[in-house]
């Protein structure tokens, strides 16, 4: 997207508006951490966003309260539990938590033992340095298990790229530049491996396309013949990431 980005209201809602030069198209976005996003194609008129969001206040309404009826349901203690077990159903790998208070010990130590369990020792009675070590662990974990995944999918489809970066983002669950430096969002480590590979192919696939082209949703077919299933399913993936992930961090 491009830099060009405001904040705007209507009708009591709240919404970011962002110009993109991949659009083709205005399209609204919601998620649980940013709210609605309106994005735009370059020379859009500012102007017509606001009928564009009253336009689509049916839709925006139904899936904001989706989103409320989700955050009623989880634990009070949602965002202050440190989790006893990480399912990562993205690489296949579920871990046991210990946590092992040591006053001797500064800060956290964190270590993978046998039948993947993983060892926290130090000052664990502070969640705040235990949850920066488990997403420290995720960060190496992603990068070793996702990266390899899609350096090997590339490799089996004929696909050329540069490097693979994991990042922790809000609202992109990846990016490819024009180099071919594809960066994963560490969020998918947490989600089904279908949608981890959905995922991978819409961006390899942007190595032979930038855009959002008919030709480019030809090839993203191609390899995943799913795909349209796998985009919708998408819209609500953040479903899958626990909250003591991405309420506390």
């Amino acid at each position: 997207m491009s830099a060009l980005s405001f904040r705007g209201n209507s009708s009591g809602i709240a919404y970011t508006v962002k110009v993109s030069r991949r659009a083709r198209h205005a399209r609204l976005k919601m998620s649980p951490e940013e709210g609605l996003t309106v994005v735009l194609p370059v020379g859009f008129d500012p102007k017509r966003v606001s009928a564009l969001v009253e336009s689509k206040m049916e839709w925006i309404m139904k899936v904001q309260g989706n989103f409320d009826k989700h955050r009623a349901a989880e634990p009070a203690q949602a965002e202050t539990a440190l989790p006893e077990a990480i399912e990562l159903a993205g690489v296949g790998e579920s871990w046991r938590v210990e946590y092992r208070y040591d006053p001797l010990r500064p800060g956290i130590f964190i270590r993978e033992l046998d039948g993947n369990v993983l060892d926290l020792s130090g000052g664990v009675d502070n969640r705040a340095w235990c949850f920066e070590a488990l997403e420290q662990w995720l960060k190496h974990r992603a990068k070793l298990k996702l990266g390899s995944q899609l350096t090997r999918l590339a490799a089996i489809n004929g696909f050329k790229i540069s490097g693979v970066s994991v990042k922790k983002q809000k609202s992109r669950w990846g990016s490819c530049s024009s180099r071919g430096n594809i960066n994963l969002n560490l969020k998918l480590i947490f989600l089904p491996p279908e949608l981890v590979r959905y995922i991978m192919i819409h961006e390899l696939c942007h190595t032979l396309h930038m855009d959002h082209s008919a030709r480019y949703w030809e090839a993203v077919a191609r390899y995943d013949p799913d795909y349209a299933v796998h985009d919708r399913e998408m819209k609500h993936a953040w479903r899958f990431v626990p909250a003591w992930f991405s309420s506390n961090r």
